[in-house]
C-alpha cells in the first residue's frame, strides 16, 4: 500500500508539471477576447479577475497592477525611451509581422535626449526576427525570449499567464494603433480650436491671429519642401510621405454648457479633426473634456480656468495647470505655512463653478493644514449679493474672494473698501485690481499667481516674440498668445517625431516627452508631463500688487506645489 501510494503521488506530480508546461503551447491559438485583453494591457488583470504575477530583474516578484503593459509600452503600443531603457513598439502591425529595418519608426529614439551607450546600441541593432504568433508571444511573455530566440532585457517582466490571457492580449494587440486616426487625409491634417460663448473677444481674436499665422507658416514650409522633394537638406525627402497641409476649424460654441456636447458632435461629424489646439473657454471644461475623452481626441493646452476635475490621468485634454482649484490649494498651503496662521477666515465666492470649485478646494485643504482655523464660506449671486456678503463680514481679519465676475468684484471692493487686514484674490483679478484698487487696499491685498515671476528670464520667450514681430503679429494679450504658441509647438514636435504614424495616443505620448524640454514660452516657471500626466505646471506663487512696476505685481513667496 505504501509503494502504491508513493506511485500515485509521483504520478499526480508529473501530471501537474505537464499541465503547467503544455497549455501555453497547446491552446495559445484560441480566439481571444479584445476587451479582456485591454484590461490585461492597462490594468494587469487576468481573465480570472486577479492581477497576474511575474518576476523582473531575475528575482523581483511583481504583479500586473504594478507592471502592467501600458506602463512601458504606453497607450499607443509604440513603447518609449526612458532612463536609458529602450522599449520597442508592440502594436499588431509590428509584432505579428517579420521585423524590417524602419528608420522612420526609430527616428524619435535616435534624436532624443542624451542616453547611455547601451541605449544607442539597442536602438541601432537590427536584430531581425520572424513574425510572432500566439505560441511565440506566449514564450516571450513567460520566458522572456523573442521570436528569434534572443533573450529580453531583465527589466522586461516574465509573467505567469494562462493560455486564455495570452489569447486575449494577442487579440487586443492586433487592434492597437491598427488604423490611422480621423482627421488625416493623404494631403491634409485637420485641427480645431474651441471658443466658449463667454470668451473675451479681444483674447479670442489674439489667439486666432496667432493660430492662423502659425498655420500659414507651417503650410508655406510644407509647400516648399514638397515642391522639390529630391533637393532637401537634413534628409527631409526621406520623410516626404509625412507632410500634410494644416487646416484650422474654429468651433465657436453657443448657449449653456449642457448644449455644447450636441454642438461638438455636429461639428466633428461635419469635419473630423485629429486634435484641438489651444482654445479659450471661461468656466468649466467638463463638457468639452468628456467629448474629447469619448472621441479619444487630443485637446492640447486650452486656455481654461476650470479644467476637468480630477487628476486627468491618461485623459485626452492636456492643460497648463489645474486652474482655480490649484490657486485655492496653493493659497491654503501658504496660509498654513505662516508663523502666525489666521484663527478665522471668511471666503466669499460666486454661486457658479468659478466660485464654488475653488471655495470647496480651499476649505478642504485648509481642513488638512489648519484644522483649528475657522472657515466661513459665503455664497453670493450677482452684484447685490456680493455687496451684502461684504457688508455682513466687514470686520473679517482675513478675507478670501472667488469672484463670479472679476471686474464687477474689483469695482465693488473699491466702493466698499472692506477693513480686512488681509485680502486674497485669484490671479484673474490682477489687471483690474492693479488699475482700480486704492493704495489702502493694495497694501493689504495679495494675489495667487500660478504663472512665472515677472522678473524671470526665458530665452525662448524672446525668440517667440521675435518670430511674432518679424511676421507683424501684434502682441495684444501676451500670455494667451504665448500659451497658444506653445500648444502649436507641441503638436508640431509631436507630428515631427511621429513621422507618418498618425495615431493620436502616440502623438500625445511624444508631447508628454517633449513638454519638459526647452520649449517653455516663459508663461510658467516649469512645464513638464510624465506618462499619463495632464497638468504641465504644478504650483503657484503669492504676489503683492505693485502698480508702479511694469508688471504690476511682485512675487513674495516661494513656488508652492500642493
Amino acid at each position: 500500500m505504501r509503494l502504491r501510494a508513493i506511485y500515485h503521488i509521483l504520478l499526480r506530480g508529473l501530471l501537474a508539471t505537464m499541465l503547467l508546461a503544455v497549455p501555453l503551447w497547446a491552446l495559445a491559438g484560441q480566439a481571444g477576447d479584445v476587451e479582456l485583453g485591454r484590461k490585461l494591457y492597462w490594468e494587469g488583470i487576468g481573465a480570472d479577475g486577479q492581477p497576474v504575477r511575474g518576476v523582473t530583474q531575475g528575482d523581483v516578484k511583481i504583479t500586473g497592477a504594478q507592471f502592467s503593459c501600458v506602463n512601458c509600452h504606453r497607450p499607443s503600443g509604440f513603447g518609449t525611451s526612458e532612463g536609458g531603457n529602450y522599449v520597442p513598439p508592440i502594436i499588431g502591425e509590428v509584432l505579428f509581422n517579420k521585423k524590417t529595418l524602419n528608420r522612420n519608426r526609430i527616428f524619435k529614439d535616435l534624436y532624443q535626449e542624451v542616453q547611455p551607450p547601451g541605449f544607442w546600441a539597442r536602438v541601432r541593432a537590427p536584430r531581425m526576427r520572424p513574425a510572432y504568433d500566439d505560441v511565440l508571444l506566449a514564450r516571450a511573455l513567460r520566458d522572456g525570449v523573442d521570436a528569434a530566440g534572443h533573450e529580453f532585457d531583465p527589466i522586461m517582466p516574465r509573467y505567469e499567464l494562462t493560455p486564455t490571457d495570452v489569447s486575449n492580449l494577442s487579440a487586443f494587440l492586433k487592434t492597437l494603433s491598427a488604423e490611422i486616426d480621423p482627421g488625416v487625409t493623404e494631403r491634409e491634417i485637420h485641427f480645431a480650436t474651441v471658443i466658449g460663448p463667454d470668451a473675451d473677444p479681444g483674447e479670442a481674436d489674439a489667439m486666432l491671429r496667432t493660430l492662423n499665422l502659425f498655420f500659414e507658416w507651417m503650410n508655406k514650409d510644407t509647400e516648399g519642401d514638397t515642391r522639390n522633394p529630391t533637393f532637401s537638406p537634413n534628409y527631409r525627402s526621406n520623410f516626404i510621405s509625412a507632410y500634410r497641409y494644416w487646416r484650422l476649424h474654429v468651433w465657436q460654441l453657443q448657449g449653456p454648457p449642457e448644449t455644447w456636447r450636441a454642438q461638438l458632435e455636429a461639428k466633428y461629424a461635419e469635419q473630423p479633426v485629429f486634435a484641438t489646439l489651444s482654445g479659450l473657454v471661461p468656466g468649466p471644461w467638463d463638457e468639452i473634456g468628456k467629448f474629447c475623452d469619448d472621441k479619444r481626441l487630443p485637446c492640447i493646452f486650452p486656455n481654461a480656468e476650470l479644467p476637468t476635475p480630477g487628476d486627468g490621468r491618461y485623459g485626452y485634454s492636456v492643460f497648463f495647470n489645474r486652474g482655480l482649484v490649484l490657486e485655492a490649494e496653493a493659497l491654503a498651503l501658504h496660509l498654513g505655512d505662516q508663523p502666525s496662521p489666521p484663527a478665522r477666515i471668511v471666503q466669499i465666492h460666486g454661486a457658479g463653478a468659478q466660485g464654488t470649485r475653488p471655495a470647496t478646494a480651499f476649505a478642504k485643504t485648509m481642513a488638512m493644514v489648519l484644522p483649528d482655523t475657522e472657515i466661513t464660506s459665503v455664497s453670493y449671486d450677482g452684484a447685490d449679493g456680493l455687496r451684502a456678503a461684504l457688508a455682513a463680514h466687514a470686520n473679517a481679519e482675513t478675507l478670501v474672494i472667488w469672484p463670479q465676475d472679476v471686474e464687477e468684484a474689483v469695482e465693488i471692493l473699491v466702493s466698499m473698501s472692506p477693513s480686512a487686514a488681509h485680502l486674497y484674490l485669484p490671479s484673474a483679478t490682477k489687471d483690474a485690481a492693479v488699475a482700480a484698487l486704492p493704495s489702502t487696499l493694495i497694501e493689504r491685498a495679495r494675489l495667487v499667481w500660478p504663472y512665472d515671476r515677472p522678473d524671470s528670464y526665458h530665452p525662448r520667450k524672446y525668440r517667440i516674440r521675435g518670430w511674432m514681430h518679424t511676421r507683424r503679429l501684434e502682441v495684444t494679450h501676451p500670455r494667451i498668445q504665448l500659451q497658444t504658441f506653445y500648444a502649436l509647438t507641441m503638436i508640431e514636435f509631436g507630428l515631427m517625431h511621429a513621422i507618418n504614424d498618425f495615431y493620436r495616443d502616440y502623438v500625445i505620448e511624444i508631447i508628454e516627452h517633449e513638454a519638459e524640454n526647452e520649449l517653455n514660452p516663459g508663461t510658467h516657471p516649469e512645464l513638464a508631463l510624465g506618462p499619463g500626466q495632464r497638468f504641465a505646471s504644478k504650483g503657484a506663487y503669492i504676489a503683492e500688487l505693485d502698480p508702479e512696476s511694469r508688471a504690476g505685481i511682485r512675487v513674495v513667496s516661494d513656488w508652492i506645489v500642493p
